[in-house]
């Protein structure tokens, strides 16, 4: 009896144990989720690619590189394009995480009534992988918060749509390759309703705003009478932004170098809010302009300030575009 009791004391000690195990290495184990968020850490730039090792492709013909599979029609075609984007930001999923890559990006998009998903990845995966592309990765895009979040950069609103590298539309496919000195990322997707094909070409960020200096204004009031600036102000306000003041020191330079230059600063505005506001706003602007001058060292003699609002556009109010050119200030000669 006494040995029975014994062995049943021993049985409930080892299954207890085994059951304490079990429930430890449950709590321990991450749940997919977790997995995948720890396995998709942020990545930024392209060093994920190393571009050496990437095939150079000779006779593939001009950017954007391919055409429509027969049967399928290019949505909204230019081009070979569906969209073009002069210089765009884009997340590329690597199966790891995201790299960023910047430049010109081509969107080629396909939805006709005659789509077929099989037929578009057979023939678009396939032309790739027989030109040579390097394959980096082929799968799905987790859907989870953190990359959910992330993939939410690629969304590009063109003139015709928008177009965004979807969870829904899977498997994605990214291949990178070099061409005459350039280098290339493409992201293909589709599902049962529709395909795209993203073809970035790299290309670093050039600088093309020139400052806008003391000659140049001197230029245009000799041959005008009268200089346009766009002067940066804080938003219904006459305190100058950075930029702003950058100008003003031009402005400075110019009636440093010429002590017979006298000239009108005149504030103008578009057309949003009250009349008396505007007026009210152009005329604080160009005293500001004028005051930072005098505080400088420029005789007041020198100078004049007025604002007239919106009453002289330069361009219909009418888009933001021509608004922006009304928001001006001009230097003019008095004397």
């Amino acid at each position: 009896m006494k040995n029975s009791i014994s062995l049943l004391v021993i049985a409930v000690i080892l299954f207890s144990c085994k059951d304490n195990k079990e429930e430890k290495n449950e709590i321990e184990q991450p749940t997919t989720e977790q997995q995948t968020e720890i396995s998709n850490p942020d990545k930024v730039g392209d060093n994920n690619i190393n571009w050496d090792e990437m095939p150079d492709l000779k006779n593939i013909g001009d950017y954007p590189f391919i055409t429509a599979p027969e049967g399928l029609t290019i949505s909204n075609e230019k081009e070979g394009l569906s969209e073009f984007f002069p210089f765009e930001k884009m997340q590329n999923y690597n199966g790891d995480g995201f790299f960023v890559t910047e430049g010109k990006l081509g969107v080629i998009h396909f939805s006709d009534n005659g789509f077929n998903q099989r037929y578009f990845d057979k023939s678009v995966l396939g032309y790739f992988n027989d030109l040579g592309a390097k394959k980096i990765h082929e799968g799905t895009i987790p859907t989870v918060d953190s990359i959910r979040e992330k993939n939410k950069e690629n969304m590009f609103t063109g003139k015709q749509r928008s177009f965004g590298i979807s969870e829904d539309r899977n498997p994605i496919t990214l291949y990178a390759f070099k061409n005459n000195d350039k280098s290339y990322v493409i992201t293909v997707q589709s599902n049962s309703a529709q395909g795209e094909i993203f073809i970035m070409e790299l290309e670093n960020f050039r600088q093309t705003i020139k400052k806008y200096t003391s000659k140049e204004m001197l230029d245009e009031l000799n041959a005008d009478g009268k200089a346009i600036l766009n002067i940066n102000f804080e938003t219904d306000k006459a305190t100058l932004k950075p930029e702003g003041q950058a100008i003003v020191n031009e402005i400075y330079a110019l009636l440093s170098s010429n002590q017979s230059l006298d000239i009108s600063i005149e504030g103008h505005t578009d057309n949003t809010g009250s009349a008396s506001k505007n007026k009210q706003l152009s005329d604080q602007r160009a005293n500001t302009v004028m005051n930072t001058l005098t505080a400088k060292g420029i005789d007041i003699k020198r100078l004049k300030s007025v604002g007239f609002g919106s009453e002289k556009p330069v361009a219909p109010n009418d888009t933001e575009a021509n608004k922006a050119k009304n928001r001006r200030v001009e230097l003019v000669k008095f004397k």
